[in-house]
């Protein structure tokens, strides 16, 4: 398979909980990671916006996340910016 990443993730399994319209939150696990972006597995990922707030550090930052592609329970996302908790 042809890797299009420009930067190679790192395998991780560390629990995330992702911040949807501020206020909302589903819990998850970060499957791989890189300064770039992300790899998460959810219950579900219907009704997931395309994009959100994510925490995986118990709340000290929040990445801005974009969805790439997803899946029925995974979503890849790439990081828009730091955002101050």
């Amino acid at each position: 398979m042809f890797e299009r990443r420009r930067v190679q993730r790192t395998k991780i399994f560390k629990a995330a909980k992702l911040i949807l319209a501020g206020c909302l939150t589903v819990d998850g696990i970060l499957r791989d990671l890189s300064n770039r972006g992300a790899c998460l597995q959810l219950a579900s990922t219907v009704g997931l916006p395309d994009e959100f707030d994510l925490t995986f550090d118990t709340d000290r930052t929040l990445r801005r996340c974009h969805i790439v592609w997803q899946s029925p329970s995974i979503v890849g996302v790439f990081f828009e910016r730091a955002v101050a908790a």
